[in-house]
């Protein structure tokens, strides 16, 4: 895994240190549209480690944003998708995963500006067919 950045800051939340997590959840993205949580015990403070693998046989993302970044990544991948065929995010909140590849993502949910957590695969068609899934983040 390369040398994650910290000046990346969002509205919820910012990347992280391996060194810092806190809690590990896995998720599985899945042909089937869904992205399946086996916890979603997540409060503020919490350095997660999403363990996050495709067990389908379609490209899928693992996204962490809220609203307005669900709008605007939506928009850029429906609009730069052919031109980014077999190309990785290099987005600190984003993951793309291939058939069958697992990947992590490890991220603070501290200094939130919102506590409605959107995760979601971004990929054309997916988020439309339910690939998405709200959380709001406790107190």
């Amino acid at each position: 895994m390369p040398a994650m950045t910290m000046e990346h800051t969002f509205a919820f939340g910012r990347p992280a240190n391996e060194a810092d997590v806190t809690k590990t959840i896995h998720v599985q993205a899945s042909d089937r549209m869904r992205l399946t949580f086996d916890s979603t015990d997540i409060r503020r403070g919490d350095v997660v480690k999403f363990v996050v693998e495709n067990v389908g046989q379609a490209p899928h993302e693992f996204a962490i944003g809220d609203s307005a970044f669900q709008r605007e990544h939506q928009r850029e991948m429906a609009q730069s998708m052919s031109a980014m065929a077999g190309m990785e995010h290099d987005d600190p909140n984003v993951v793309s995963l291939k058939p069958g590849q697992t990947k992590t993502l490890i991220w603070r949910f501290d200094r939130l500006r919102t506590r409605t957590i959107v995760f979601a695969c971004y990929v054309p068609g997916h988020y439309e067919a339910g690939m998405y899934r709200r959380y709001r983040i406790p107190g």
